[in-house]
């Protein structure tokens, strides 16, 4: 494996490559973290994705700033960082994948909903949260679609993209083209609501999305220590058993849709 630390569309990113040769890439991950949780926390996570010879693309997420719109400019970010990754890099694939946890996991969904659907391959969403604000699980509606739709896609605003005219016939292959959507849900946490949890959207999309639980399984559990001092304010709930399984379960989830 090869990393290197560089700032891509203004953004500080890790990039972890297969190997020294670029050439043997078959995908790009985005390996999203959760809210102010270190990407080191999910080497395990980045190491099965490796294995499957995919380029990991990761950044660290905060919350905080910008304080507006903050989880759509999280997935912006994403979809600048990709226009500029196959500028870069010719023999980058067209679509890109997206592995993400807590927020994460809603910048995600967000991605496939809104702002990059037509370049989104395949979604796993671990143990995301749906709040400030809510977009997937409100009961009066108004939510985005997890369908893989074009509706109100966001237009590309920096890298090669924004200057290419839309092709029709690839936006007609995009509408219909299903794309993978995993959620899983563990028993939660402090601060995670479960009318707002992966459960709560998996039950607001069920024809769309595939739903798998982890037991005795505390929200940190999908990180290799516990989330760091991010997982210290947020009191863990899950058994080790459950943890371990939880990490292993979202391992398997990986080698399986990828």
């Amino acid at each position: 494996m090869r990393q290197e630390t560089r700032e891509i569309a203004g953004v500080n990113v890790t990039l972890s490559w297969p190997t020294d040769d670029d050439l043997i890439v078959k995908g790009v991950t985005f390996l999203l973290p959760g809210s102010m949780v270190s990407i080191s926390e999910y080497n395990g996570l980045r190491d099965v994705l490796i294995e499957k010879d995919h380029l990991v693309v990761s950044f660290f997420i905060n919350v905080l700033w910008p304080f507006f719109d903050n989880h759509q400019t999280q997935a912006r970010k994403v979809r600048a960082i990709f226009d500029d990754l196959v500028s870069l890099y010719q023999n980058l694939p067209q679509l890109y994948s997206v592995v993400g946890h807590s927020v994460g996991g809603k910048i995600a969904l967000l991605l496939t909903a809104v702002v990059d659907p037509s370049r989104v391959g395949v979604v796993l969403a671990l143990d995301a949260v749906d709040t400030n604000p809510v977009q997937f699980t409100n009961e009066k509606g108004g939510n985005f679609p997890l369908k893989g739709s074009l509706e109100h896609v966001d237009p590309p605003t920096s890298g090669t993209a924004a200057n290419v005219p839309p092709d029709p016939d690839s936006a007609l292959q995009s509408k219909l083209r299903n794309i993978p959507i995993v959620l899983t849900c563990t028993d939660g946490g402090l601060g995670i609501p479960k009318n707002h949890n992966a459960e709560a959207i998996h039950r607001f999309n069920s024809t769309t999305t595939t739903f798998h639980r982890d037991e005795h399984a505390g929200h940190m559990a999908y990180c290799d220590n516990g989330g760091g001092w991010a997982g210290k304010i947020m009191p863990d709930i899950g058994t080790k058993e459950g943890n371990a399984n939880a990490r292993k379960n979202a391992q398997n989830l990986i080698r399986q849709l990828l």
